[in-house]
């Protein structure tokens, strides 16, 4: 039979464990403070909270860079400090309009339309992002991640990417598929844009651009001798593009070209498959009209196709824009501006009472 134990033992016994406890709850509130403190500290990116949706600094940063014009330094430059401001106040405002768009629209999804996207869904958004990247030939051969790394994006970072792309088609699907146009809407598009439908006048041209016209005099010399336009092109040209294709620069209109340039191609007197010379703004040229085709005016039947797509697509872009701007009035109520950690900042400072 076994022995009870000695009261005093058990005593002892009660009194370590009392001791682990008072040791035990410290260190897991530690614990706890500690993690709740990391994560505050690593939310200080963040300037505004919508539900469970984020705006951080790095989104607004780059969302401005996407919205600033490709010439915005060059433009500044001859602003004054007014319109400076004016002009950044302007990109600063649309980079915050549009995110907190977006983070409605991803809120709406998630709370109400209750979507999911799947791995094939995200597939499906890569494959339509590596044919839009080969210009829309399926048997292109830019690599997306060739393409990314070129970009210092990651793949994870993209294939995240991917996944917000399909969750906003998905919510705006249904409110583009609502948009059709009548009769009477496509005829009166057309009225209105009929000279977008009609083809220009177009010239097939081959060019070669240098710096002289004494450089390009002996160019025409060599071409009156037989020299070939091509192998000229690519020895002698000024422009890349047109060295690498032989100076062929493909059909052109007449408002793709310098006018001083569109004004000999297309004038009437200018004979075909003859080489000449003509000084441009920024280099002297020899070119040689290989074709013209004259102007075509189209009908409506004749575009009906074109001016329905081009129709359908305005309405849409209306329709997603004022999708969006209720949904932005919808959770604007819920738009919390600040992170985590400066609200954990301003809790402190009014515990220390350096703030009422």
């Amino acid at each position: 039979m076994a022995r009870k134990k000695q009261p005093s033992l058990l005593k002892k016994q009660k009194n370590a464990s009392k001791r682990y406890w008072f040791l035990a709850i410290p260190a897991v509130l530690l614990i706890v403070f500690a993690i709740v403190f990391t994560w505050l500290f690593q939310t200080r990116d963040i300037v505004a909270r919508i539900g469970s949706q984020t705006i951080t600094k790095a989104e607004i940063e780059l969302e401005k860079k996407r919205l600033t014009p490709p010439n915005f330094e060059e433009t500044l430059k001859n602003a004054d400090e007014q319109e400076k401001q004016d002009m950044q106040n302007t990109i600063d405002s649309k980079a915050w309009e549009n995110l907190l768009k977006l983070k409605c629209l991803y809120l709406y999804a998630r709370e109400e339309m209750h979507i999911k996207v799947t791995k094939a869904d995200i597939d499906k958004e890569i494959a339509a992002f590596k044919l839009a990247l080969n210009n829309g030939d399926p048997n292109g051969v830019v690599d997306v991640k060739s393409a990314l790394a070129e970009y210092r994006i990651s793949y994870k970072s993209f294939r995240r990417d991917m996944r917000e792309q399909s969750l906003y088609n998905k919510v705006l699907e249904p409110v583009k598929n609502e948009v059709t146009a009548t009769e009477e809407e496509l005829k009166e598009h057309y009225s209105q844009y009929a000279a977008n439908y009609n083809v220009p006048e177009q010239a097939h041209v081959l060019l070669i651009s240098v710096n002289s016209e004494e450089d390009a005099k002996k160019i025409l010399k060599e071409l009156q001798e037989g020299k070939d336009f091509t192998q000229l092109a690519r020895e002698k040209s000024l422009s890349g593009d047109a060295a690498q294709n032989g100076g062929d620069i493909g059909w052109q209109t007449r408002d793709s070209l310098y006018k001083e340039i569109s004004d000999n191609v297309f004038h009437p007197d200018m004979p075909l498959n003859k080489p000449s010379v003509m000084q441009g703004r920024d280099a002297w040229y020899v070119f040689i009209v290989k074709e013209r085709k004259a102007a075509e005016i189209k009908t409506y039947e004749q575009v009906k196709d074109d001016v329905k797509k081009d129709l359908i697509a305005i309405k849409q872009n209306s329709a997603v824009d004022s999708f969006m701007y209720r949904l932005t009035e919808k959770y604007e109520s819920r738009v919390v501006l600040g992170s985590p950690w400066e609200s954990f900042l301003n809790w402190w400072d009014k515990i220390r009472g350096k703030i009422e």
